[in-house]
C-alpha cells in the first residue's frame, strides 16, 4: 500500500496474497464499471463491450479490499459484457487470497461460496482425526428461492453482511470522486488499468490520512 496488485486473468503464475496486506483477515469483493466510446465498427467487438446492466459500452474492473477501507488489489480491465462472477473466477480470486481469509461479495457472485478451493489438513486435538478445511471461505447474500421467502435467520445474515461488504462500495464511491473516473473515458483503452491503480493508491493514502487524523483525535479527547 498505497498502490494495490494487480491481477491479471487467465494467470498460473501468481501467488497468494500476504496476511499483511488484508489487515483484518477480510476480503470484500466486488467489480465497477465505467462507460467508453463507442468501441469501432466491428458488431462483435461492441457485443464485448455492451454492458446488459448499464446498457452502455463499459470497461469492467474487480477491487478487493480489506475491511478497513484499504484497496488491495485491482484487476486489469475486461470488456463490460463479462459477468462479475465470470471474472472473479478467471481472476481465481479464491485463490489469491491469503490463508485463512473469508471472503464477502454481493449477490451477482452467486456461487462464490461453494466454489472448489484449495484445502488444508488439520488435525483434531481431542480425537487426532485429521480433515480437510477449505483455505479460504467465501459468503454471499441467499437468493430467495422462486416462490418462496427468505428465512429470519437468512435475513438478518444478509443483512449483517450487507453492513460489512459496504466497505467496498465506499471505496468505489471514491475513486469514482475523481473525474477521469466517473465520466465516459475517452483515452486509450491500453492505459486504463494504469489509471485505475494509480486513482486507487491515491484513494489509499486519503484513507490513511483519515484514519491517522481520527485516530488521532480520539487519542485526544
Amino acid at each position: 500500500m498505497p498502490c494495490p496488485e494487480v491481477w491479471e486473468v487467465n494467470d498460473d503464475d501468481f501467488g497468494a496474497m500476504l496476511p499483511e496486506q488484508l489487515e483484518d483477515g477480510l476480503a470484500l469483493i466486488d467489480a465497477t464499471e465505467q462507460r467508453v466510446s463507442r468501441p469501432g465498427k466491428n458488431n462483435e467487438i461492441r457485443k464485448l463491450f455492451f454492458s446488459g446492466k448499464q446498457h452502455e459500452f463499459t470497461l469492467k474492473t474487480q477491487l478487493a479490499t480489506d475491511g478497513n477501507w484499504h484497496i488491495a488489489a485491482v484487476s486489469v480491465p475486461v470488456p463490460g459484457s463479462i459477468h462479475d462472477k465470470k471474472l472473479c473466477d478467471q481472476l481465481q480470486t479464491l485463490e489469491r487470497l491469503p490463508t485463512g481469509c473469508e471472503a464477502a461479495a454481493d449477490k451477482g457472485y452467486q456461487g462464490l461460496a461453494t466454489d472448489t478451493v484449495s484445502t488444508l489438513s488439520t488435525r483434531d486435538v481431542e480425537t487426532g482425526v485429521e480433515k480437510q478445511v477449505p483455505r479460504v471461505k467465501a459468503y454471499t447474500p441467499f437468493k430467495k428461492p422462486k416462490g418462496q421467502k427468505l428465512t429470519e435467520e437468512q435475513k438478518a445474515f444478509n443483512r449483517a453482511l450487507a453492513s460489512i461488504r459496504i466497505r467496498v462500495e465506499h471505496c468505489i464511491g471514491w475513486i469514482k470522486n475523481w473525474k477521469i473516473l466517473s465520466e465516459r473515458f475517452r483515452c486509450s483503452h491500453s492505459i486504463y488499468g494504469l489509471v485505475m491503480q494509480t486513482i486507487c493508491g491515491l484513494v489509499n493514502q486519503q484513507t490513511l490520512r483519515w484514519q491517522m487524523v481520527k485516530g488521532a483525535s480520539a487519542y485526544c479527547a
